[in-house]
């Protein structure tokens, strides 16, 4: 702790910034489902109570308004010297060095944990960010009722998903309400027809034998002369008795095509004495699946769908209308009961082995071993540790693509990437890779599990020493295009871009420790934000 330097900065702690937040209005129309009761465990507070893996034993504050707060001061610092506390590091954890991967690998359990909760170090391997693969594997079988980071955001994007479908549901619901509505029914009683505002005159055309309104009012009741008027032939009240049935058929069929012909159009000629073709029918095999889409369907919330076209809660997927399809938006789908049962014996014979290791990157591993002391890195060839000056020396050659082993330079990348990370670490900040979000290193308050990322950091070398102007060495150029684009993504995802320029000194002899190299160098922090002209007029 005593050789650790201390890389000097031109402008004061970020922790006064504050970073701008959006209040998202959650739509009022949907309702997420509650979640499961899952039983709590500790308080994050006191899991991640370390903010690095050693303890420190600092004397009270004194205040000078407070007399009393000087015994106190006298007190611990009489109690440290009589009883002096352990040693710091008190574990020192083991590591061994991947050069196929160019990082460091932790696999004691143990040490996986205490890195991870004592500083946020490092990334699981089977884990988007914290080493909890075994744990996901437990619930995923049952074993546990534990919730996980990653379940629970598949969790919540499942929410997510079911309100926007039950949105598009609704909406489509009320776009088929106003079309009933507003649509025109024509009307086709004998009452309606001679509602509608015709003349007699535009009635005979359609009615050849003079019939009149009177007429049209006794067609129900199938009058005796209507079919013989306009063929000459008298009908008796018997063959009216015995055909009743069919000219109820001619009489409806005569007001359809009134009907048709008082609205305008002309009539359609008809034979009704002709009988009706038989149609041709093609039946299909029912494993075959429906592939009849709707426009006006929403998108189904559940995407996985069964060989019968069904969707898993029972619904036909294809060819239904939004009114049809049911509300039931639980989150569980119903899979097979065989193929289930059969997976999950097949799993619980086999024993879940945790296979999962924490990954460090070169900045990582460094500051651990150098400016901690809490990790030991072992040659994966001989299995002996490697010094703090070897390693310092293999990180700085690995950092080139390819590697070289002779020619390094004062700006390798991981002498000015480990600058910044040296520096936002000793000033209290929990720094982790920043690749996600196309920036070197992202910056967080307190951790990644207590709040998102405040700041985004571009480390970028600058040459300010004399030096290297006789040598016309210039930094590498950034248009004003790729400044744009890195501060666009970063005010989306509602974090602050920081540019972070390195001050390279002159080259240096070979041999020299870490701590003569990285004294040489200086961080400066610059803050780069959008100005809108009409969220800045005042």
């Amino acid at each position: 702790m005593a050789d650790t330097p201390s890389i000097v900065s031109t402008i004061p702690n970020l922790h006064n910034t504050s970073s701008t937040s959006v209040n998202s209005d959650p739509s009022p129309q949907v309702k997420p489902k509650p979640r499961s009761a899952v039983p709590k465990g500790p308080p994050l507070h006191q899991i991640y109570a370390l903010p690095a893996p050693i303890r420190t034993f600092p004397l009270p504050t004194f205040y000078p308004s407070n007399p009393l707060s000087l015994f106190h001061v006298v007190y611990a610092w009489v109690s440290q010297l009589v009883s002096p506390p352990p040693t710091e590091p008190t574990i020192i954890h083991q590591g061994v060095w991947s050069a196929e991967t160019r990082s460091v690998h932790i696999k004691d359990p143990k040490s996986i944990r205490a890195l991870w909760e004592q500083g946020f170090f490092g990334k699981g391997n089977y884990s988007r960010s914290e080493p909890n693969w075994l744990k996901r594997e437990q619930a995923r079988r049952g074993e546990h009722n534990g919730h996980v980071a990653e379940a629970v955001t598949v969790q919540r994007r499942e929410e997510r998903k079911l309100m926007k479908w039950d949105r598009a549901r609704k909406e489509q619901e009320a776009i088929e309400r106003t079309r009933q509505q507003e649509a025109w029914v024509a009307p086709v009683g004998p009452a309606e027809l001679l509602a509608l505002p015709n003349s007699q005159h535009d009635l005979k055309p359609i009615y050849p034998n003079g019939s009149t309104s009177e007429s049209l009012e006794r067609i129900p009741t199938i009058n005796k002369t209507t079919n013989g008027a306009a063929n000459g032939v008298s009908l008796s009240s018997d063959t009216v008795t015995t055909k009743d049935a069919d000219r109820s058929t001619t009489a409806e069929k005569e007001i359809a095509a009134a009907s048709s012909g008082m609205n305008g159009h002309s009539p359609r000629p008809h034979t009704p004495t002709n009988p009706p073709k038989r149609r041709k029918s093609v039946r299909f095999s029912p494993k075959v699946e429906s592939t009849t889409f709707q426009l006006f369907d929403p998108p189904s919330p559940h995407h996985g769908v069964l060989l019968n076209g069904n969707t898993p809660n029972g619904s036909v997927s294809n060819g239904v209308s939004p009114l049809a399809r049911p509300i039931d938006l639980g989150l569980s789908q119903p899979a097979l009961e065989s193929e289930t049962t059969a997976k999950t014996n097949s799993e619980s014979e086999l024993e879940l082995v945790d296979k999962e290791h924490l990954q460090l990157c070169p900045e990582e591993a460094f500051y651990l071993v150098f400016a901690l002391g809490a990790l030991s890195i072992l040659d994966p060839a001989t299995g002996r540790p490697i010094t703090a000056l070897d390693l310092f020396a293999l990180f700085r050659q690995v950092s080139y693509i390819p590697p070289r082993t002779i020619d390094l330079q004062p700006d390798d990348p991981f002498l000015i990437h480990y600058a910044v990370y040296h520096h936002f670490r000793s000033l209290g900040w929990v720094t982790r890779p920043g690749i996600k979000f196309g920036v070197d290193w992202m910056l967080y308050n307190r951790g990644p599990v207590f709040s998102h990322a405040e700041f985004a950091i571009i480390v970028l070398p600058a040459y300010t020493d004399p030096w290297w102007r006789t040598q016309g060495r210039q930094p590498p150029r950034r248009s004003w295009h790729w400044l744009h684009t890195i501060n666009r993504v970063q005010a989306t995802a509602l974090k602050t871009l920081v540019l972070a320029y390195v001050d390279i000194p002159p080259p240096f002899e070979e041999g020299l420790g870490a701590a003569e190299v990285l004294k040489r160098y200086r961080v400066r922090e610059f803050i780069v934000r959008r100005w809108l002209s009409n969220r800045n007029r005042d």
